[in-house]
């Protein structure tokens, strides 16, 4: 249904804000727009909302998994 996609757009959107505090809205909004276009070859106009969440959904988990590397303690250096 196309209201429960729009609305996991939504949902995925405002993770990934939370995981880019750093990124002004439009910042964020001209990425996923590059992003959309490499991965389907459509524009942001012209991509599915099925497949621009999974484009998406790949998106929030590359930041949280360099949120998550960034928090993770480096191991100390043996010499």
């Amino acid at each position: 249904m196309i209201a429960d996609t729009r609305h996991n757009l939504l949902e995925t959107l405002s993770a990934i804000s939370a995981l880019a505090p750093e990124m002004r809205f439009g910042q964020l909004m001209a990425t996923l727009g590059f992003l959309a276009e490499d991965a389907s070859e459509h524009t942001i106009w012209e991509i599915e909302d099925g497949e621009l969440l999974r484009v998406m959904e790949a998106h929030r988990t590359e930041l949280a998994a360099r949120k998550t590397s960034e928090i993770a303690p480096t191991p100390a250096k043996t010499h």
